[in-house]
Formats: C-alpha cells, structure tokens, sequence
C-alpha cells in the first residue's frame, strides 16, 4: 500500500473531492476521507452499525476503510435540483446542465455519462454520449469528434449556441470547437 500526502480541504461531508488532491478546493475538510467510490467526501463509520452515519449517510465498505456516504433516495432534493445515482449506491442532489438521461435513457447507441468539478459541488452535467473514432462510425450530421465522443460544436466568433451551463471551448489548438461544461 502506498500513503500520499493530500491538504486538508474545504470540501464538506457528502460533497464531491478528488481522490488524491493536491489542493484545498479538491480536498476533504478535517476528520473525512475522499472515497474511492464515487468521490464523495465521508467519515469514516463501522459497517456493523448504521448509526455511524447521520441522517441521508449510510455507511460502504470503502478502500482502506468503510465511510459514509450520501443518499437522497428517500430525502429528496430542493427546488430545481435533481437527486443523481453515483457508484456503491450513493446518490446527491445536484442542479443538472444537460439531459436527465438518469431519469429519460439516453437512444439506443449512447451512455448516459456525468461529469463534475470539486469546486462546484452542487452542479453536474450530463450528456448522452455517442462514441467516435478509430473503430467507431462517424458522427451524425450536426456533431463533430473530439476526444472520442460525438460533440455539439460551436463558433467562438458567432452566437452562443451551448446549451445553458455550457460554453464554447477548443481543448488543443488541433480540436474542434465544441460545447463543454462550463467550470
């Protein structure tokens, strides 16, 4: 087993971190754990006993050790946010940008990916991905490949025209200018 030094972070119980961070803004605050299932920050708790989670937390059998992770199965979410499934059965309410395809499936073809960034914990955006490239059909009429996926592209000269949460970016100069998460 191999231990790294991570900051302690900002990043509040049930929140999403990055596993290793190497800065606050990614990083769990004092006493949790980023855990490997789903990323989410938790407190470590005894799988014997349910009552080492607060309330909307149940505990998982994590790596090195169980932690507690969120759940809004039963609890719900306010008012324009969305309760989303992540790995290991946890589940966080999060304001959506793109399709609900947790809630409406992606067509046939496409898999329903979330992305996030640890600096905004309570936004997720989703897509319905359609895989291009070497050994992959092209894409659609009205999309473009970048990065191995089907992309909404877009003019950085012209009108906006990504979705809301979204904005136009080149990843390399290379790429095409396609839609992205806007973070």
């Amino acid at each position: 087993m191999v231990r790294y030094c991570v900051p302690v972070g900002i990043r509040k119980e049930g929140e999403r971190c990055v596993e290793i961070s190497d800065t606050q803004e990614g990083a769990c605050g004092p006493g949790l754990h980023c855990s490997s299932a789903g990323n989410f920050c938790g407190r470590p708790c005894s799988l014997d006993d349910a009552n080492t989670c607060p309330p909307h937390f149940f505990c998982v059998d994590d790596y090195p050790e169980p932690l507690c992770l969120p759940t809004c199965e039963k609890s719900g979410c306010p008012e324009g946010q969305h309760c989303i499934r992540h790995e290991e059965g946890a589940s966080a309410c999060a304001r959506v940008f793109g399709p609900q395809c947790q809630q409406t499936p992606c067509p046939t073809g496409q898999t329903c990916e979330f992305m996030h960034a640890s600096h905004l914990p309570d936004r997720i955006w989703s897509e319905c991905e359609l895989r291009c490239g070497k050994d992959f059909p092209p894409c659609p009429d009205g999309r473009v490949c970048d990065g191995w996926a089907c992309e909404q592209p877009c003019d950085p000269k012209g009108p906006n025209t990504c979705d809301d949460g979204y904005r136009c970016f080149q990843r390399r100069p290379s790429s095409p200018w396609v839609c992205h998460p806007d973070w």
